[in-house]
């Protein structure tokens, strides 16, 4: 029986921190899923925006780190098929 718990303790432990990871750099959840969108952290990438996909989960995935302080621009949430375009160098 205190084996059982124990390995129950030790899976919710794993599946959590596998949902902490899957967090942007700030921590958070993002809002508007199957989308792109630029975002800057302090301390992460020099400063400089970065790239990201939001997940049907509402996951934050970074896709790329851009060079430069105006180097990220996204229009329409990325989605070419509603004119939309991502913009990361």
């Amino acid at each position: 029986m205190k084996f059982i718990s124990l390995i129950t303790m030790i899976m919710s432990t794993a599946v959590l921190s596998g949902v902490v990871t899957a967090q942007d750099p700030n921590n958070k959840p993002c809002t508007q899923y199957e989308t792109y969108g630029c975002a800057t952290l302090q301390g992460y990438n020099y400063g400089n925006p970065y790239l990201y996909y939001c997940s049907e989960l509402y996951f934050v995935e970074v896709s790329k780190k851009c060079s430069c302080p105006t180097c990220c621009n996204v229009i329409n949430g990325g989605n070419e098929a509603n004119g939309g375009s991502i913009t990361c160098t």
